[in-house]
């Protein structure tokens, strides 16, 4: 099952706050006690209304044409417990014919002349089929009455196919008391999810249960750490700040508070992760009786977050201020120069421009950054891109040689800051190769991807450095810049779907091969 937190390119980070607090409210939800069915499985069909953004959600049994309301959460006028119609004239039909979520963004206008439609009205639907004990068994449904669907998203999709599971797991347990077992199976598949780390405490904090999830990251047995108290547990005992925010969290939690808060933890590989965790307690008679500990991993949030605030600290030296009254300087010489002088003038006056209008653009990925991408990627033709660039890399080195091969229907999923990408590299190039520099740019397709390679004859760079020039900060020995210009090529690449690494040269110094994915 693919999930919004794997930390792919295609997260945004509002949908995984969203999808965290609906996996909170499910686990909540799935931890109360119930007697009957109707009791247990209610409050996880809030959650699905809540999260879904339905007003109402059924569970429907179905025999044959004949389709019955077995359970229910809003709407209780028109769909409650107990009502019954013939299959032939509900929206289940269609449900029950197809393999997945079936969804219905409009019924009015797709299903005018459908027998359901008629009989019921409703405008949204979405639904799919539940099986249990090996054959089908009826339907999960979500319905508006009178509001079309605006979009299903990916997170929503998961967290219904989460409540499909759960649900399932309890037909299974209500039809055939003598499977608990199996039904066991099922519900364990939601408890260790592969994406959080779960554990169920004593209300005085003792660790009584723990998924796999959670066990494989610190390498260990259950055996090895139920019992003891939760915080002196590997997960948190590798630094005293961090168990002593696992403990506060506890003692707030058995007071009956949910609290929230960001740890860092070790695991048996050495490995950092951050995580978001939160201690939701599980109440009885009025009392806290148990405490369910969750946390998801944000590492690859912090890492964005990381990235930002590097992109501020440029912004905030003063560039776009300096290179301001650069600019108006340099157009002052250039009306008043004349010759090679007045040329020189003009080149400082558009290099002026050029960075004021990079750093006006990384404002702007700064206002849009998120996880599925600093920017909206497009796609977009690479050779003249390169034109440009190499352009303004010539203007800096009148003995340099810059040559460029690239096929003219050529395109790659990037933004409008590919130029400034191509043009950082070979500026680079340009800068370090010394004088009478000679740059090769060529390209190659390698299957969905496009090799952008900007090779030189310079000194080169040694193979232990090679991925460290990428990092925060990194510059040459020899360089007086800031460390920002390769760290920007490798965010942006990275943004796009792509990589950049460097190997040697066929000319003896530098290849720095740019991957760009190919629409």
């Amino acid at each position: 099952m693919d999930d919004p937190l794997d930390g792919n390119e295609g997260s945004d980070s509002d949908e995984r706050d969203r999808y965290l607090a609906a996996m909170q409210d499910l686990t909540a939800a799935m931890a109360a006690s119930g007697t009957t069915f109707q009791e247990r499985v209610e409050p996880v069909l809030a959650v699905g209304r809540e999260h879904l953004g339905f007003p109402n959600g059924h569970i429907a049994v179905v025999s044959g044409d004949e389709h019955k309301v077995v359970a229910s959460s809003g709407l209780p006028s028109t769909i409650s417990p107990g009502v019954e119609r013939p299959l032939s004239e509900t929206y289940c039909k269609h449900t029950l014919n197809d393999s997945g979520i079936h969804i219905i963004n409009k019924a009015s206008e797709s299903m005018a002349a459908d027998p359901a439609y008629e009989q019921a009205g409703l405008e949204a639907y979405v639904g799919t089929t539940l099986r249990a004990d090996g054959s089908e068994y009826g339907t999960l449904c979500f319905v508006n009455d009178d509001e079309a669907i605006s979009e299903f998203s990916d997170w929503q999709q998961t967290l219904f196919e989460h409540l499909t599971q759960w649900v399932e797991a309890e037909i299974e347990r209500e039809i055939a008391v003598d499977s608990h077992k199996e039904s066991q199976r099922l519900l364990e598949a939601t408890f260790n999810s592969p994406e959080t780390f779960i554990g169920i405490l004593d209300a005085d904090g003792t660790l009584i249960r723990v998924n796999e999830t959670a066990l494989g990251f610190i390498d260990a047995d259950a055996a090895d750490v139920c019992g003891e108290p939760f915080c002196e547990t590997p997960w948190w005992n590798h630094d005293e700040a961090v168990a002593d925010r696992c403990r506060e969290a506890i003692e707030r939690t058995r007071a009956g508070e949910t609290v929230r808060f960001e740890a860092e933890h070790v695991g048996a590989d050495g490995q950092r992760i951050s995580t978001s965790v939160v201690a939701r307690p599980v109440t009885a008679d009025g009392s806290v009786r148990k405490i369910i500990v969750e946390g998801t991993d944000i590492t690859d949030l912090k890492r964005r977050e990381e990235q930002m605030e590097f992109f501020n600290s440029i912004l905030r030296h003063g560039i776009l201020n300096g290179m301001t009254v650069i600019e108006a300087r340099a157009e002052t010489l250039a009306d008043t120069l004349d010759g090679a002088q007045s040329n020189y003038a003009e080149t400082i006056l558009d290099w002026s421009q050029d960075i004021v209008d990079l750093t006006q653009k990384v404002r702007s990925v700064l206002n849009t950054m998120s996880d599925d991408g600093l920017t909206e990627a497009e796609t977009i033709a690479l050779g003249p891109v390169v034109e440009g660039a190499t352009k303004k890399a010539a203007s800096m080195d009148e003995d340099c040689t810059l040559r460029t091969d690239i096929h003219d229907d050529i395109e790659v999923v990037a933004d409008d800051l590919l130029d400034d990408v191509v043009g950082n590299i070979l500026t680079n190039a340009v800068e370090h190769g010394g004088p009478g520099t000679t740059i090769e740019v060529t390209t190659e397709r390698v299957g969905p991807m496009v090799h952008l390679h900007i090779a030189d004859d310079g000194p080169g760079i040694p193979p232990a450095e090679r991925d460290a020039i990428f990092e925060k900060g990194e510059r040459g020995t020899e360089s007086t810049g800031t460390g920002f210009g390769l760290y920007f090529v490798s965010v942006m690449v990275d943004s796009y779907g792509g990589n950049i690494w460097v190997e040697e040269s066929d000319l003896g110094g530098s290849d720095f091969v740019v991957a760009l994915p190919v629409r």
